[in-house]
């Protein structure tokens, strides 16, 4: 048992307790209710996933630190539950679902053992309303204000509760989790490097694999495969050779490399959960001038928003400060809706380096910075990097080369 409980017991620091605190006392709500698989890792530390957009999944987090917070799960994801070693939450469990047999003198795994005790002791419940309304009572705020995350509550368990609330109070939280999460704890730093690490690690093993005759299937299997191998979940596969290299999201897959092709990467993958997204620009021979003018005009706008990043400068000035290099170095018509994102538990997190965002950048954040240029008919570019905000700028937490490559 101690096997399974110590791998909960280390994921649980993502939680920022001070901002979650800080947000709860400014709204005036007793609790914050998780209901994305975001936010539900980002309160208890562990992954809980719905199979199907009906099945309902909550994680309570109460303000009151001194109680713990509670799930509330279908029973049949008690066995998720102990293959997790979520030891350090209140369960609460709805509908029927059917185990046999019992372990007494059985084979028997850590997970199992966990497994057949929640089965015994768990209170199962009629259904997911019930089962959030005995949560609720459990920590005594069941007649008080509480912040609820509206993305994934269905919406008759979502009036249900408002009627034991007074007066409705409930305030839609999906947005008060994204806020909060956009501060990282050093536990999230250090599962984000980790995660950008695996994915430029990979991004070198696909620009070794560019040569001509080398189709475009075959760099996007490689990566994905290779993800899977390190632990993580392949997602975004933009790999475009050519004329294909201009096109933003790739998803299927035509083009041989030829001989002078470029070769655009956009790869973004999940690592227990938090993203990487980084990108590279390779040629499958000698650049030609525009090729090389184009790359050095993006790479020149990506420097010039690494400059502006540092606390206290307003997102949208890292924009325009970006945007107006490119411009300035060789693409006068050059037009983006951002040069980089925040991230996190999602692939993008509360921020954006656009022009309408008005976040000033903090300490602790942590984000993709990126000036690619899309031009059909002729190509595309990627740079793409992951950096972290510090009291000084910034400091990067991925360190492949940043040039185009040449092969």
């Amino acid at each position: 048992m101690e096997e399974v409980g110590s791998q909960q017991s280390s994921r649980s620091a993502g939680l920022n307790w001070e901002r979650a605190e800080e947000v709860m006392k400014a709204k005036g709500i007793a609790a914050l209710i998780a209901t994305t698989p975001e936010n539900i890792q980002y309160v208890i530390g562990s992954q809980l996933r719905a199979s199907n957009w009906t099945m309902q999944i909550y994680a309570v987090l109460p303000a009151d630190r001194s109680t713990r917070p509670c799930i509330i799960i279908p029973t049949n994801r008690l066995g998720v539950v102990a293959q997790f070693g979520i030891t350090n939450v209140d369960i609460f469990a709805y509908s029927d679902f059917f185990v046999e047999g019992t372990i007494e003198g059985k084979p028997s795994t850590p997970d199992i053992d966990l497994f057949y005790s929640l089965l015994q002791s768990t209170v199962i419940h009629k259904s997911p309303l019930d089962a959030l309304q005995a949560a609720l009572k459990q920590l005594g705020i069941e007649h008080q204000p509480i912040g609820i995350d509206e993305m994934r509550i269905a919406p008759q368990i979502l009036e249900g509760i408002k009627k034991t609330v007074p007066n409705e109070a409930v305030i839609p939280s999906y947005g008060l989790f994204r806020y909060i999460r956009l501060i990282k704890t050093s536990y999230e730093v250090s599962r984000l490097q980790e995660a950008a690490v695996l994915n430029e690690q990979i991004e070198k093993e696909l620009i070794d694999l560019i040569e001509a005759g080398v189709h475009e299937k075959q760099i996007a299997d490689h990566y994905r495969l290779a993800v899977m191998k390190g632990g993580g979940i392949p997602a975004m596969t933009a790999v475009g050779a050519g004329p294909r290299s201009a096109l933003p999201l790739i998803e299927n897959y035509f083009h041989t490399i030829e001989s002078g092709d470029q070769v655009r990467f956009d790869l973004c993958l999940q690592l227990e959960g938090y993203w990487a997204d980084t990108g590279r620009t390779v040629v499958a021979g000698e650049p030609t001038p525009w090729m090389k003018k184009h790359f050095d005009a993006v790479k020149s706008g990506w420097e010039t928003a690494l400059e502006h990043v540092r606390p206290g400068v307003k997102a949208s000035d890292v924009f325009h400060a970006a945007v107006s290099r490119v411009q300035g170095e060789g693409i006068p018509h050059y037009r983006r809706q951002h040069v980089g994102h925040a991230i996190g538990l999602e692939l993008y997190d509360d921020l954006t380096l656009s022009p309408g965002d008005q976040h000033i950048l903090e300490p602790g954040m942590v984000l993709c910075v990126e000036v690619p240029y899309y031009e059909l008919g002729a190509g595309g570019f990627q740079i793409e990097d992951t950096v972290i905000v510090t009291p000084d700028g910034f400091e990067f937490l991925t360190h492949m080369e940043r040039k185009l490559f040449t092969k």
